[in-house]
């Protein structure tokens, strides 16, 4: 019935719904809510303002693109049809209900603390579908979130008095079927006033059958993927003297004798690869270079010599590192 009911929506139109304000009770207080609003194939929460628990919690905006309800109803009806649990590719199906999601404007308590997770915008889109698998997707995320003492992770950043982290990440990723070629395109992400890193990735020889759910066909398909360019620019922003600044602290040394030590150890390390692959020599230099003098841009590049077999460079970066290196040119700089 549900799927009678799809194809029945498809012949129906409609251009515009809103609802206005509307309030609701909860044990906390009165959510407020300014509009819900369907229209062209977007549905939109917008203005919403909860008491929780831990404080107030407001969001601008909440947006799903290119909503469309007919599909919704057979994707539904996919799910329940047969009484068993669903497949993966029937899960996947729901990449065909919408090809977006959005967030704007949201204020946060942070746990039970005093302090604010702000996000200025989350937004996900995907499309260009090979069955049920996007081919092509973006993310984009700004926001600001406190650190957290009770995160190991985080415990360095709340000692070295950093208190929040601005977080603006910006990433995308697409296949080109005609070409085969996969690419990660250019991955920004900026961690504020620690660092600032882009990177590029590229795939080669990407066969349609490698969008599938079926783990076997996969695997298959991956043997035919070769890998491409790789580059990485790293630019610090106080991220190296942090490092510096918590090694200090561990070695109970001053930060200059921190920063030598730290250097010695990364050019010592280099030495066992670099006897046997010139262009390890100019990478390990670089990152000296780059602990040396904060402030620095650090860029790196990775360009194959030949085809390179995806699946046979992951076997070997796990069992011989420094010959799965010589399977790349290297080129590596600091600049400020």
């Amino acid at each position: 019935m549900t799927g009678k009911l799809a194809g029945f929506y498809e012949g129906l139109r409609i251009g515009k719904i809103e609802v206005g304000k509307t309030s609701m009770g909860t044990p906390q207080g009165t959510a407020r809510i300014n509009a819900v609003r369907y229209r062209e194939g977007e549905f939109a929460v917008e203005g919403i303002d909860t008491p929780s628990p831990q404080g107030q919690f407001k969001m601008e905006r909440f947006a799903l693109k290119s909503f469309s309800a007919a599909n919704l109803m057979r994707w539904a009806a996919g799910l329940s049809g047969h009484g068993l649990a669903p497949s993966p590719d029937q899960l996947l199906g729901l990449f065909r209900v919408l090809e977006g999601a959005e967030i704007k404007g949201v204020v946060a308590p942070y746990k039970n603390t005093r302090q604010l997770v702000t996000i200025d915008t989350v937004s996900l889109n995907w499309g260009q579908l090979v069955g049920s698998i996007p081919s092509k997707a973006s993310l984009v995320v700004k926001m600001v979130t406190p650190t957290d003492p009770a995160n190991p992770a985080q415990r360095p950043l709340v000692i070295a008095g950093v208190d929040k982290l601005a977080i603006d990440l910006d990433l995308g990723a697409a296949w080109t079927e005609s070409s085969g070629a996969f690419a990660l395109m250019p991955a920004t992400i900026d961690l504020g006033n620690l660092a600032k890193a882009q990177a590029r990735f590229a795939l080669a020889n990407v066969p349609r059958g490698l969008f599938t759910t079926d783990p076997a066909q996969a695997m298959g398909q991956a043997a035919q993927v070769e890998a491409g360019a790789f580059e990485l620019s790293l630019r610090d922003s106080g991220v190296v003297d942090l490092v510096v600044a918590q090694f200090s602290r561990m070695q109970n040394v001053s930060r200059d004798a921190a920063r030598r030590a730290i250097v010695e150890m990364i050019r010592a390390q280099g030495e066992k690869i670099a006897a046997s692959n010139a262009d390890v020599r100019m990478a390990v230099d670089a990152l000296a270079g780059f602990v040396e003098t904060s402030g620095q841009t650090l860029t790196v590049k990775l360009t194959p010599r030949a085809k390179v077999p995806l699946m046979q460079l992951m076997q070997l970066s796990q069992s011989d590192p420094e010959s799965a290196l010589a399977q790349f040119r290297i080129e590596a700089s600091t600049g400020l």
